[in-house]
C-alpha cells in the first residue's frame, strides 16, 4: 500500500476524527484532593453463613457415624432428634469460626492496604439559555 493511500481517508471511513467538535460552554468544575484507601475486605455475613452451614454438615455426620454406638438403656432418641439437638451447638460452633476466620482474614487485607490520593471533581452545569422567545402555553399571553 502507497503512502499517499494511507494518509487519504476513504468515503466509507466515516466522519474525520480531526474536526474539532462544536464549542459548548464548558461547566464549572472544582477539583480537590482526597487521600483513599483501597483494600479487599471479607464479607462477614457469608463467613458466618458459611460456618454454621459446615457445623450442620459436621453434626450431621458425627451423628450418622455415632448412631450405632452401643448407648445401654438410651436408645429411645431417633436421628432426626439427635440431630436437632446437636445441630444446635454445630451451628453455633461453625458460625463462630466462621466470624472469627472472617474478621482474622479483615487483619491480614488491612495491612495490605494501599493509599492513594484521588481527585474528586464536581461539575456544576452552565444554566441553559435560550434564544428567542418563549411561547407561551394559553398562546396570547407574554
Amino acid at each position: 500500500m502507497s503512502d499517499s493511500a494511507r494518509s487519504e481517508p476513504r468515503p466509507d471511513d466515516g466522519p474525520d476524527d480531526r474536526t474539532p467538535a462544536p464549542a459548548a460552554p464548558a461547566p464549572n468544575t472544582v477539583s480537590t484532593p482526597d487521600e483513599v484507601t483501597i483494600r479487599r475486605a471479607p464479607k462477614f455475613g457469608v463467613f458466618i453463613l458459611g460456618g454454621a452451614v459446615l457445623g450442620f454438615l459436621a453434626t450431621l455426620v458425627v451423628v450418622s457415624v455415632t448412631m450405632d454406638i452401643d448407648r445401654g438403656d438410651q436408645q429411645d432418641a431417633s436421628f432426626g432428634t439427635l440431630v436437632g439437638y446437636f445441630s444446635l451447638w454445630g451451628v453455633t460452633i461453625g458460625a463462630a469460626i466462621g466470624a472469627i476466620v472472617a474478621v482474622v482474614l479483615d487483619r491480614v487485607l488491612a495491612k495490605r492496604a494501599a493509599r492513594l490520593t484521588a481527585e474528586r471533581v464536581e461539575v456544576e452545569p452552565v444554566p441553559d439559555t435560550v434564544d428567542g422567545e418563549i411561547e407561551h402555553p394559553d398562546g396570547d399571553r407574554p
